[in-house]
Order: C-alpha cells, then sequence, then structure tokens
C-alpha cells in the first residue's frame, strides 16, 4: 500500500489550507482524500526570505535589470527636457521665482549623489537661463522627448502587471503634462510652506527635533507620496492602495540606504576620481541613475506579487497549474458570478480563483479580445458569453498555442480521444467536473 500524490488542488483551498489530494493505489481501497496542512508556522523571517527570493526571481523574469539599463540611456536624453520644462514653469510666474530655488535644492541634496552635485548645480543654472530664450516650438520639443521617457516607464510598468491595453493617448498625455508642470511646483511650494510654519510657530527654539523633521523626513514624507502615487497610478489597471503604500515605503528606504551607501563607497574608495579625473561626475552620476532604476522597477514588481503574499499563494509558484487551467478557472467562477447575478472586483476574483493581480489581469486581458468577458471602469470582471459557445480548444489555442495541424497530427497518435476532449464546452466541462466533485 503507497500513496501517490494525484495533484495539488489550489482552487478550492481555503485560505489557510492548501488541500494536497492523496489517493490510495491499492484497488482494495476506495478513493479518499487525506487534506494535508503544509508548513505554514515557519518563522517570520523564513516566510519574508522566501517571499523576497520569489520578487526577486519575478525581476529577473520581467527583464527589469535590462530595462534599468535602458532608462538610465533614455533618463540622460530626457533629464534636460524634464529639468528644463520645470524650470521655464518657475522662470514664467516671477512670483514662483523662491519656489524654483527651493525645488532645486532638494533635487540636490534628496535625488543626486554628493559627488556629481557640484556639476549638475552648474548645468541646472544654465538651464533655469536657457528656459527663458526657448520657444513655444523648443517647448513642445522637450515635452515630446520628456513624454517618450513617461511612456516608457508606463510600458514597463504595465508589462509587469500583465496589462495589455494601454490608456489613450489623449488621456495619457494630459496626465502625465499636468505630472510634469505641477510636480515640481507642489515640491517647491510644499518646501516654503513648511519653512514658513517652522518660522511662524517659533518652534526653531527645539532645533534639534525640528531639524530632524523637516530636514530628515520631510524629504522623506514627499519621495514616499510620490512613489506611492507612481504605483498606484501608472499602472492601467487596480493597484491596491496598501501594496502601493508598502512598496513605496520599501523603495523610499533602499534608495535612502543607497544614497548613504553610495556616499560611503565615493570617500573611502576614490577609485573613479584617479581614473576619470574632472570626469569622475558623469560615471558616478550614471551608476546613480542604474541602481536608482533598478530599486523603482523593484518596487513595482513588489506591488504586483504583494498579492501573493495572501494564503502563501508566492509557496506554490509554477504549481498553480497551467495557463489553460488558470484560464478555465476565472472563467468558470465568473460564470458562477454571472449565474447569482453578481459582478466581480479583480481583487475578489483573483481571491477565489488563488491567482496573482498581475496574473489574472494578464489572463482576463486576452480573454477580453477574444470578447469573453468584459471589464468597468471600478476594476469589475463579467462574463460576456454563454460558456456553451466556449470550447476547451478555443481556451487552448488562445491562451496556450495555436493547434498547428504537425501539432495536431502529434497529439491525436498519442491520445485519439484528445481532440474529443478539447471540442468539449466549457459548460460540460463544468458539469462533468461537479459530476466528479459529487462522486
Amino acid at each position: 500500500m503507497c500513496a501517490v500524490i494525484k495533484y495539488k488542488d489550489l482552487w478550492h483551498c481555503n485560505s489557510k489550507i492548501v488541500g494536497l489530494r492523496y489517493y490510495k493505489a491499492h484497488p482494495s481501497f476506495n478513493r479518499t482524500t487525506v487534506t494535508l496542512s503544509p508548513l505554514f508556522n515557519l518563522g517570520v523571517l523564513q516566510r519574508l526570505f522566501g517571499f523576497s527570493r520569489f520578487v526577486g526571481r519575478r525581476l529577473v523574469a520581467d527583464r527589469c535589470l535590462q530595462t534599468a539599463g535602458s532608462l538610465t540611456y533614455t533618463t540622460l536624453l530626457a533629464l534636460i527636457p524634464l529639468l528644463t520644462i520645470a524650470l521655464s514653469l518657475f522662470s514664467a510666474f516671477p512670483m514662483f521665482g523662491d519656489y524654483s530655488s527651493k525645488f532645486k535644492i532638494f533635487l540636490l541634496t534628496n535625488l543626486v549623489p554628493d559627488a556629481s552635485g557640484k556639476v549638475i548645480s552648474v548645468y541646472m543654472r544654465q538651464f533655469s537661463d536657457n528656459a527663458e530664450r526657448l520657444t513655444a516650438m523648443g517647448m513642445i520639443g522637450l515635452l515630446v522627448t520628456a513624454l517618450l521617457l513617461i511612456f516608457t516607464i508606463e510600458k514597463t510598468f504595465n508589462e509587469v502587471w500583465g496589462v495589455k491595453r494601454p490608456r489613450k493617448l489623449l488621456q495619457r498625455t494630459i496626465i502625465y503634462w499636468a505630472a510634469l508642470t505641477l510636480g515640481p511646483l507642489i515640491i517647491g511650494i510644499s518646501i516654503s510652506l513648511t519653512s514658513w510654519l517652522y518660522a511662524q510657530t517659533g518652534l526653531h527654539s527645539d532645533a534639534s527635533l525640528m531639524n530632524l523633521i523637516l530636514l530628515k523626513l520631510g524629504p522623506m514624507l514627499l519621495m514616499l507620496g510620490s512613489l506611492t502615487l507612481l504605483y498606484l497610478a501608472v499602472p492601467n489597471c487596480y493597484v491596491p492602495r496598501s501594496h502601493a503604500f508598502i512598496s513605496a515605503l520599501v523603495v523610499a528606504a533602499a534608495l535612502e540606504l543607497m544614497k548613504r551607501g553610495f556616499g560611503l563607497y565615493i570617500q573611502q574608495f576614490g577609485t573613479f576620481k584617479l581614473i576619470y579625473g574632472a570626469f569622475a561626475s558623469f560615471p558616478i552620476f550614471l551608476m546613480w541613475l542604474y541602481v536608482s532604476w533598478v530599486i523603482i522597477l523593484g518596487g513595482a514588481v513588489l506591488s504586483a506579487c504583494l498579492s501573493y503574499w495572501h494564503a502563501s499563494a508566492w509557496r506554490w509558484e509554477g504549481n498553480q497549474g497551467t495557463r489553460l487551467e488558470q484560464s478555465i478557472r476565472l472563467l468558470l467562477v465568473l460564470a458562477e458570478a454571472h449565474s447569482r447575478g453578481e459582478i466581480l472586483h479583480i481583487d475578489k476574483l483573483r481571491r477565489k480563483t488563488e491567482l496573482g493581480l498581475d496574473t489574472s489581469y494578464s489572463l482576463l486581458e486576452e480573454m477580453a479580445l477574444k470578447n469573453w468577458v468584459e471589464s468597468t471602469r471600478d476594476g469589475e470582471w463579467i462574463l460576456a458569453v454563454d460558456l456553451q459557445r466556449i470550447t476547451l480548444r478555443d481556451v487552448f489555442e488562445t491562451m496556450v498555442t495555436p493547434l498547428s495541424a504537425r501539432l495536431e497530427a502529434g497529439l491525436s497518435t498519442i491520445h485519439e480521444e484528445l481532440k474529443g476532449v478539447l471540442e468539449m464546452s466549457l459548460a460540460e466541462y463544468a458539469a462533468k467536473k461537479a459530476e466528479t466533485i459529487l462522486s
């Protein structure tokens, strides 16, 4: 007598126990089901370590390291237009002159390595002077260059989340133009307002505490808010606010640690200055940009992976079934909700199917292209076609690969009955599945 693992049933499991169905192989025994609980009571550190490995594998699988290199050079091309647009806004309105200096100080002290700060500050002064002489056509050219960088970031975030359909061009342009123009102004006003409150309330008497709050926590809070908005608004899909905030918190802390570590490295090891001399600021700035983009893209991956933390779904990476099984799972859950007159939000849908948000989006987007499902603006999904009209073959060809003549011949040679199974509709499949469970 022996026990044979038949399959891991990740659909019918609850949030605490993942059922492993064991069937006794000896013919004298009736088929029985034994539910075992895997090692979910591991220590918190072990769980965090395992989840971190999962995020790291996703970071590599989504080619974020290569994308960070591409974004580094794209940033070099778009950096001057971005700064020029921001500074030209201040130049156009003399009343914002004080905010301009506050914005530049914030940028140099918090976003740029110290070794490159002096060189970049000189260029920023030149950008500010040149911005006053820009023509309308010149400003449009700079705007296009800056938007290309932002569109590249949006494309990368959508790929991480499995989104196939980006926003409409007009909608994207309006949103990002507002961010380009209002972002620097809001930062400058926020810093100036904080300084004004600091002076008016007389709290400067407790200099040590207020310096800690204003000089340290202030920029961190601004960065935290900006990163949260980045992870929340850029992907063209529903992102839980808590996931965006957690990712932004991790990334903000990582960027601050990188800044301090980078400065310590430059102080202790003067390799760049010895080799490059006066040009040392440029390779330092390149490295800074690359590592910063790796961390920011890592935050995007983390925000997409946090949905796997529920029920420790990340432990079953690669064992959640094939794309065919996952697609059928989503369609059957949507059909069940449709029969009850319900519309499922994407977050509730992925919890019912025990899939990640990114996986759910990727599959649902492809089904939407076939008009099998439809979505609302609120991130809710409904079934748009009767399951009698969808066969297993349709799902296989759409979600896995088209059945070429050669592949069909190979399959028919191995299993002749497989062709008949693929012609079964999803409604028939669901009925047979229900009969099997009841028996």
